[in-house]
């Protein structure tokens, strides 16, 4: 008996929506799944950036406004979905909301922090996902990945991105919830949870100090860059990530395999 050769990465001819597609790892996905053949389509709450990321990548993209945390919205960007593309191959829940300065720990971060956090991050996408999976199916199945965090499998030691972390810890869940209520309809559905990625934004946020202690951490020579994060959601949007599915994998240089003496 023969035994098949296992597929390459290979997104010719597939539709995939990307939320939080106008920049930072959203729009480093855009450009990889393009170059492998898919057509995309980016959303994100600055209409601007997704229109032009969109421009950019080319090969049919299409830039829409949506903001995740309004049901009304998320509702438009599924008839775009509907009506552009014919059929969603692909789902990457990237769109998140993160108040570096208020979100703090339990006593210190503010109700409204919190609310705004979990309408974007939980709720947001939760709305999204229900708004494609039907399509999804209707289409022959798919695969959803959702970007978590690092921080929503164990939270920072500083105590601080409570609503953040917490968020994150749900996401996981409502990846695995998906993988075993839609699995035998097609759909496969993970979550990637980054460590610390060299974003042009973290570079710009992250003190000195800070990165070279995020530095230290891990067990690899150099930080993460945006292209860790895009080849392995190539992989599990492919055919290749066929058999994945209810999985959250991490990607961030082992920093969580070892106790920090």
């Amino acid at each position: 008996m023969t035994t098949p050769i296992s597929p390459v990465v290979d997104l010719t001819g597939k539709s995939i929506l990307i939320t939080g597609g106008g920049g930072g790892l959203g729009a480093d996905m855009a450009a990889l799944f393009t170059r492998l053949g898919a057509r995309v389509l980016l959303a994100d709450i600055a209409q601007d950036s997704a229109e032009a990321m969109a421009a950019k990548v080319g090969n049919g993209a299409l830039g829409v406004r949506c903001d995740i945390s309004d049901e009304e919205s998320v509702a438009e960007l599924a008839d775009v979905a509907r009506c552009e593309f014919g059929r969603i191959d692909a789902l990457v829940n990237n769109a998140a909301h993160a108040d570096l300065a208020g979100d703090l720990d339990l006593l210190g971060t503010d109700t409204s922090v919190w609310r705004r956090t979990v309408d974007v991050n939980l709720t947001g996408t939760m709305l999204v996902s229900r708004a494609i999976v039907p399509i999804m199916i209707a289409g022959g199945g798919g695969s959803i990945v959702t970007i978590v965090s690092r921080a929503g499998i164990a939270p920072p030691l500083s105590s601080r991105r409570l609503t953040y972390s917490t968020t994150k810890a749900g996401l996981i869940m409502l990846a695995r919830h998906m993988a075993v209520a839609y699995g035998k309809k097609g759909v496969r559905s993970n979550s990637v949870a980054p460590g610390t990625i060299e974003t042009e934004r973290m570079l710009r946020d992250l003190s000195a100090e800070r990165l070279t202690q995020s530095r230290a951490n891990v067990l690899t020579p150099s930080l993460g860059r945006p292209e860790d994060i895009s080849n392995m959601v190539a992989y599990l949007a492919s055919d290749a990530g066929r058999f994945i599915t209810g999985q959250t994998i991490q990607i961030d240089g082992g920093v969580l395999t070892g106790l920090h003496e």
